[in-house]
């Protein structure tokens, strides 16, 4: 992918999570909308040319922001059925801490930029 094509897609995901946090998009139409993002892209830097792993080096802190974004997202999608709860609490539970999760994480970093972790 070249710089502009990189660029719009970041773009276009950064308007879900701003739609999202802004209540504009329900929480089943974000995550649909979302999808697996970004990992459905070659954005890791892994592969590719080195031409294209120098343009994902320029949006290494956006693509971190929207890795953390994918990770609420998992980690939502893995609670999906819990055993202690009712599938109606499920439905109105998961939306709901989605939400705050999602905002904490534009509170923290509101030009959508993130550091990776380092481990530990």
């Amino acid at each position: 992918m070249n710089e502009s094509e990189v660029c719009a897609l970041l773009d276009a995901h950064d308007a879900l999570v701003k739609a999202y946090v802004d209540s504009s998009l329900t929480f089943s139409e974000f995550v649909s909308a979302y999808g697996d993002f970004p990992h459905n892209y070659a954005l890791d830097g892994h592969a590719g040319t080195a031409e294209e792993r120098t343009v994902l080096r320029c949006f290494r802190q956006r693509i971190v922001f929207h890795l953390r974004v994918s990770g609420v997202l998992s980690g939502l999608r893995s609670a999906d059925d819990p055993a202690d709860i009712s599938h109606d609490d499920a439905d109105r539970f998961l939306p709901a801490v989605g939400l705050i999760r999602i905002r904490e994480l534009v509170a923290r970093y509101p030009d959508f930029k993130a550091e990776p972790d380092l481990g530990v």
